[in-house]
């Protein structure tokens, strides 16, 4: 019998998924997913594709999309010519699920809005705990969420989305620093117990997890990992700023089957384009995401690996389907470099010009220290772009520039005095042959006081 031929009536999908009839009514109504045929009574009669289907879009609530986004995702794979159960990492018959309905009935409580607007809440309440510093609250917002719904759930709705609403608000000033500081550790604080609690691994493959030299930011890969851990596989955390030596002797003891590399901005994709040229090298099997990534398929093309994919989820299903089945990876994939030499004439510059520029024009040091981050990180950002020979790419740096000026008070004009006399630094050191860095500089220059005319 075919799997499109109808086959069962309401009561019996009701039985089988666990989800409520009028559950599927309304899944029906609002998504065009399943579509059952109707006997001649008017009743709906469901092919077992019908409700592989529902299983299908159970489990993707159980990794945390809404059921909205669930059917997204498979009303977008269709149209592009491809079957959502046949996806690599996606098939219902992986063996990672299980037999997880007892999970999955947390979803089926009603319509699957009402859920939606409960993880909402949930993620409302929590950052308002934060907002007022009150830890004991926060706990307690999160402890009932996970007792309510799927860990990866709360990770993803409550854990992610309530400190990135908080950064937005900041960014617009309506928060302070501290009270995102606040949030960002109450999460990594929860993200810890988790992974203290997770059972050993279960599943051959062991993943090295690691942030490239000059990367701080680690909630995103800690997260991933719980991801990992808890579908069975063994993982090995080294956090943020590893140098190359120390992954180098890592690689060596530890002998992963997959290594990830997360970085999410500019300036340090090219280190950790430096940090997998080597372990490409070494024939280990390579995966990296992040922000930047996200970003720019330049620099997701120049990596010597597999790209994780935009989200967590993905990258979760990605990295699962690596260590099932790794790809062959041949070494770095990116074209002649033609800045190869000033790459090297620049790093050799760099003391030079970094005095002069510091110093100021007229031999007395200007206020500029109160800048910080961005002084410090152009010329990573700069190197970057050469070594993934697009300079383009540095226009990646101009809004993260200027949310960090905006929240410190500080004008324009500091900044743009400042890149003036980096501009005219680098003609006097290099000559012509500094000109990709002199338009690099100029770029920057432009697009920060476009984020501010247009603030």
């Amino acid at each position: 019998m075919s799997t499109e031929t109808p086959t069962f009536n309401l009561k019996a999908v009701v039985r089988e998924t666990g989800i409520k009839a009028e559950t599927l009514r309304a899944w029906e109504r609002r998504y065009g997913i399943p579509r059952p045929a109707r006997s001649p009574g008017g009743h709906r009669i469901y092919s077992r594709r019908d409700v592989d289907t529902l299983h299908w879009l159970n489990r993707r609530r159980l990794e945390g999309l809404s059921i909205s986004r669930a059917a997204e995702r498979w009303q977008t794979l269709e149209s592009e010519g491809r079957d959502p159960l046949q996806e690599q990492g996606l098939s219902p018959d992986l063996p990672f699920y299980g037999n997880r309905l007892s999970e999955i009935s947390h979803y089926t409580v009603g319509e699957g809005e009402d859920i939606d607007d409960q993880i909402s809440t949930a993620c409302t309440d929590w950052t308002a705990a934060c907002v007022a510093f009150d830890e004991s609250e926060a706990q307690r917002i999160l402890s009932q969420a996970f007792a309510l719904f799927p860990v990866e759930t709360v990770c993803l709705h409550v854990l992610c989305e309530g400190p990135r609403q908080l950064g937005a608000a900041w960014h617009v000033g309506k928060l302070t620093a501290q009270q995102v500081s606040f949030a960002a550790a109450q999460a990594m604080q929860r993200i810890k117990v988790l992974l203290g609690a997770s059972p050993p691994p279960t599943r051959p493959g062991l993943v090295l997890m690691a942030c490239p030299p000059g990367e701080l930011h680690t909630f995103g890969l800690a997260l991933l990992q719980l991801i990992l851990k808890r579908r069975g596989f063994g993982t090995v955390f080294l956090g943020e700023n590893l140098s190359l030596n120390e992954m180098e002797e890592t690689l060596e003891r530890v002998q992963p089957d997959l290594v990830v590399l997360v970085s999410q901005q500019l300036r340090t994709a090219g280190t950790l384009l430096d940090m997998s040229e080597m372990i490409a090298g070494q024939g280990v099997p390579l995966a990296f995401g992040g922000r930047v990534f996200n970003l720019s398929e330049t620099i997701r093309r120049g990596v010597p690996g597999d790209f994780l994919g935009h989200d967590l989820l993905q990258a979760g299903f990605k990295a699962e389907s690596l260590l099932l089945t790794p790809s062959l990876q041949n070494g770095p994939v990116l074209p002649s470099n033609s800045y190869q030499e000033l790459i090297a004439r620049y790093r050799a510059s760099l003391h030079l010009v970094s005095a002069r520029v510091l110093s100021g024009d007229n031999g007395t040091p200007p206020d500029w220290a109160r800048l910080g981050r961005p002084s410090l990180s152009l010329t990573s950002s700069m190197m970057s772009a050469l070594r993934f020979g697009d300079l383009g790419l540095i226009a990646l740096e101009a809004e993260w520039v200027y949310t960090f000026l905006e929240s410190r008070g500080l004008p324009f004009r500091m900044l743009e005095e400042y890149l003036n006399l980096g501009i005219s630094v680098v003609q006097s050191v290099l000559g012509s042959e500094g000109d990709p860095i002199v338009g690099m500089l100029e770029t920057l220059r432009r697009d920060v006081h476009q984020c501010y005319q247009q603030s």
